[in-house]
């Protein structure tokens, strides 16, 4: 699981060897969320990995705890908010073989299925 806090952490995270769906997609929620101030306020990207575990409920008596679920590309994106002002994590997903099975049903059963992002207009598949 990688866990990226802060700005100065993502712009490292983006000059390794990851996906190309993956870069765009952290390239795109950079721009989008920079202007808002520290990364650390906002909260965190986590992306699993497989073999990875998530110690926190997705599903609370048959309700997500996540906002939504989509696919871009390869990879599923989940935002948890955990505050009022806006604040939590965002789960990023690899549908690859090794990431838990629970874990990848529920971003197949909730993901929206759209091409790119909600946020610019991106028309529906």
């Amino acid at each position: 699981m990688d866990i990226i806090r802060t700005w100065a952490e993502l712009d490292t995270y983006l000059t390794g060897p990851i996906r190309p769906d993956l870069k765009a997609l952290l390239q795109n929620r950079r721009e989008q969320l920079i202007e808002y101030g520290e990364l650390s306020e906002l909260g965190d990207f986590i992306i699993i990995q497989p073999g990875d575990t998530i110690d926190w409920p997705l599903v609370i008596d048959g309700l997500p705890t996540f906002e939504w679920v989509q696919r871009h590309g390869s990879i599923f994106e989940m935002p948890i908010v955990l505050s009022d002002s806006g604040a939590g994590h965002v789960l990023i997903v690899p549908d690859a073989e090794g990431v838990d099975t629970d874990l990848l049903n529920l971003c197949r059963t909730y993901a929206d299925q759209l091409k790119g992002d909600p946020e610019d207009g991106t028309e529906a598949v």
